[in-house]
This record gives C-alpha cells, sequence and structure tokens, in this order.
C-alpha cells in the first residue's frame, strides 16, 4: 500500500469531519473544477516537455521516463493539500449535510469527498499514458487512454476505495431497515465481519486480471502451500503485462483464500525463489500479520476520538481528532508493519527448512534459504533500484537481508499459527 494513495483517501473522507458552514456550493464545484482541469494541464504538459527532450536527444528514453515520474510523483503528494483545499478552502466538504439529494447518504458524501483527490490523480495516470503514446510505446485512442486510467485505479487505489465505498452504501441500505437502532447495530457488526472475512478477499482478488497456473506449477506450489498447512488454498496468475514481481493472498477462510503470483514473478525468478516468496506469503498468512496490523489502528482512533470529545463543543473538535488520528496511525502502522515484515522474513526460512524433505525446489537450510530470499528480493528490485530504499510499510532490503542473516543463530522456538488480507512481497 502506496502512502500517499492511503493519505489520499484518507484526507478526503476526514474533510467530511470539518465544521458545516453557509457555503455557496456553485461557486465550490466551478472552483474546484477549475483546479482540477488545472492540475490535468499540469500533469500533461510535464509528460510533453519530457517526451520532447527524449525525440530531441537531450536525453535517453529511460532517463525521461524517470524525470516523469519524479514529477508526477512530486504533483501527486501536492495534490494531497489540494485535495484539501477543494474540500475544505472551497468548501465543497463544509456544505453536504445542507445538501438534500445527499444528506441522509453516506455513500453519496463518499463519492463527493473521495471525487477530487481521484481526479487528481486520475491526472497524472493519464500523463503517463500520453508520454507512452507521445514515444509510440503505447496504443493511440480514446478507449485506449480510458483502459490505461482505469488500470492504474485498480492497480493503485481500487482496493481501498471500493470496499469503503461498498461498506458505506451497505450501511445506508441497513439504516432503511425497520428496526431498533440496537439492532441496526447488531446488523452492521455482522456485516462488516462478513465482509472483511469473505468480501472482501472475494473483490480484491476480482480487481486484478488473472489466469490459471499452468497444471505443473500449480501442483508444485499446492504442494508447498500445503506443507506449510495452508491447504484449499486457490491459487491464479496474476497477469501485469510483465510490469510487475509482485505476490499475496486474499483471504483468510480456505475456501475463498487466494495466492497471486504474477506473471514475471513467475516467468522471471528460479523455482526455488519463487518458494521462499510464497513461503514469505504464508507466513504472513500464519502469524496473522494482517489482523495484527489492522489492531494497531485502534489505539491510534481512540486517541483521536478521546481529544474530540475534551475538546467539548468547540468548532476544530472533529479536525483535530481527525489530524491526531491519522498521524498516529502513520506511526503504528510502520512500526507494526516493519516488525511483520522482518518476522515474515525470517519465519519464511524457518518453514523452508521444515518443508524441504518434503517438497522439491525448497531450500533445505536456514542458511540456504535466507540466501535464496535475499536473492529474490535484489531480483525483483532490480529494475527499479529506489525500491530497495525503506518505505512506509516495507523496510529496506539490505536492512531484509542482515536481519534474515542475523536470525540465523537464534533457536526456531516460535510456533507458527494464520491470517492475511492482502500482502504483497
Amino acid at each position: 500500500m502506496h502512502l500517499q494513495s492511503f493519505l489520499l483517501v484518507v484526507l478526503s473522507l476526514s474533510c467530511g469531519s470539518l465544521p458545516a458552514g453557509e457555503v455557496d456550493m456553485m461557486r465550490a464545484i466551478v472552483a474546484t473544477a477549475g483546479m482540477i482541469t488545472a492540475w490535468w494541464i499540469l500533469c500533461h504538459v510535464a509528460a510533453r516537455t519530457t517526451s520532447r527532450q527524449v525525440m530531441a536527444g537531450n536525453i535517453e528514453p529511460i532517463q525521461g521516463a524517470q524525470w516523469l515520474e519524479t514529477q508526477l510523483d512530486v504533483f501527486r503528494w501536492l495534490s494531497l493539500g489540494v485535495v484539501v483545499m477543494c474540500l475544505g478552502g472551497f468548501g465543497l466538504a463544509r456544505s453536504l449535510d445542507t445538501l438534500p439529494v445527499i444528506q441522509n447518504s453516506m455513500f453519496l458524501q463518499a463519492l463527493v469527498l473521495l471525487f477530487p483527490g481521484l481526479a487528481l490523480a486520475a491526472a497524472s495516470w493519464s500523463a503517463e499514458h500520453r508520454y507512452g503514446v507521445l514515444l509510440d510505446y503505447t496504443d493511440r485512442g480514446v478507449g485506449s487512454h480510458l483502459r490505461s486510467i482505469i488500470s492504474s485505479f485498480r492497480g493503485a487505489t481500487a482496493w481501498l476505495v471500493v470496499p469503503v465505498l461498498m461498506l458505506l452504501a451497505s450501511a445506508d441500505a441497513i439504516m432503511q431497515l425497520p428496526i431498533s437502532k440496537t439492532q441496526t447495530g447488531w446488523v452492521m457488526g455482522v456485516s462488516l465481519v462478513v465482509f472483511l472475512v469473505a468480501g472482501m478477499p472475494w473483490l480484491v482478488s476480482r480487481l486484478f486480471k488473472t489466469d490459471a497456473l499452468d497444471s505443473d506449477t500449480e501442483h508444485w506450489v499446492a504442494n508447498v502451500l500445503s506443507a506449510a498447512g495452508l491447504r484449499r488454498t486457490k491459487m491464479v496468475r496474476w497477469q501485469t503485462e510483465g510490469n510487475s514481481f509482485n505476490a499475496m493472498i486474499t483471504g483468510v477462510v480456505p475456501p475463498l483464500r487466494t495466492l497471486l503470483l504474477s506473471d514475471r514473478l513467475l516467468d522471471e525468478l528460479p523455482r526455488e525463489q519463487v518458494a521462499m516468496v510464497v513461503l514469505h506469503e504464508a507466513a504472513h498468512l500464519r502469524r496473522r500479520h494482517v489482523p495484527l496490523r489492522m489492531l494497531s489502528i485502534l489505539p491510534a482512533w481512540a486517541v483521536g476520538a478521546s481529544v474530540t470529545h475534551f475538546a467539548g463543543d468547540a468548532g476544530w473538535a472533529m479536525v483535530a481528532g481527525s489530524v491526531v488520528a491519522i498521524g498516529l496511525t502513520l506511526v503504528m502502522l510502520r512500526w507494526v508493519a516493519y516488525r511483520t515484515e522482518f518476522d515474515a522474513d525470517v519465519q519464511a526460512c524457518r518453514l523452508a527448512e521444515q518443508i524441504a524433505s518434503s517438497v522439491d525446489g525448497v531450500p533445505s537450510t536456514y542458511a540456504a534459504a535466507a540466501e535464496t530470499l535475499s536473492r529474490a528480493l535484489i531480483r525483483v528490485t532490480a529494475d527499479h533500484p529506489a525500491a530497495r530504499k525503506p518505505t512506509w510499510l516495507h523496510p529496506g532490503v539490505v536492512d531484509r537481508i542482515e536481519f534474515m542473516r542475523r536470525q540465523r543463530i537464534i533457536p526456531n522456538n516460535n510456533s507458527v499459527t494464520a491470517g492475511t488480507i492482502a500482502n504483497p512481497v
């Protein structure tokens, strides 16, 4: 999960807690539309300028792509401030409760809150496609352009935006039922659990284009997972058009649990490295890392709610509580994510040592497993050296390798037990 995408969604929805006020809605809409239009022009100017430098021979194509990505990355971060300006400064978010069409619908209000941020993000996705068209790297035409933007949305924020909207739509429907408030609370609670256990994995697995694995690979991966204690897990080939080294497991309940292995990972990594990637994902699931990450957020939002409570009727109470909650969420997630990522690497190596005698293509010792996983980490980041550096949810590759190597002297006395919703390598 990219930090920028997470903040884009959370900041947008949090603006719904801004104090209500009298706002000229038409003026707010026009100002927001003007800002979005200017942002699209800015992104496309960056794409055109960079492409002309490449065509003139002033820079190499790969350097041009890196320059454009750097510019668009800056624009994406700046867009967070633009979102707050549109929703808060222009007042788009401060009059939602007064609009008769959407005042009683959390789903419709969320659509309004998310629209500016998604429109700004789409500007950068559109510019990336336009750059490819100008250099004849991709197909021309409106259809190709729209498919590119939709594909970028599916890969970046759809897995977060779509579930949130579905939950809010469900909540709206439940609120209309002729039942008491207590019963409504119970129905919402049960619906949330069902969605997290069954609906979310089903949805995430379908946001990505997948095909069946070939029979030989499917049989081998099934053996690896079975030996690791994860029987009844569906396995699919994640079609990324050769653009991504990635893997993840969606779901907790075995009939709904799916392992996605990207096409490039399967085609370019040797079998032993693929085995370690699979075991890394299995370790996330067995060690219940995603539930831990989700639970780590609760204290942050409890503190935020406390700030809002103690602020009383002050106009800034909700805003202050939201800011505190978001800040603490980022701190907690980073702390927990780093530790669970290190743990998944170590447990993958220990699992390899345990199952090597029963499954072909799995390193037989902890040291060999650690070396194989290290080689896989280096290979999957070879085309993107920046990916080796620490990010919000992932420690740097060097740190992961050093941590694995240090753990080989520690006895294996940790039990390995179950759960994940989506854990990329």
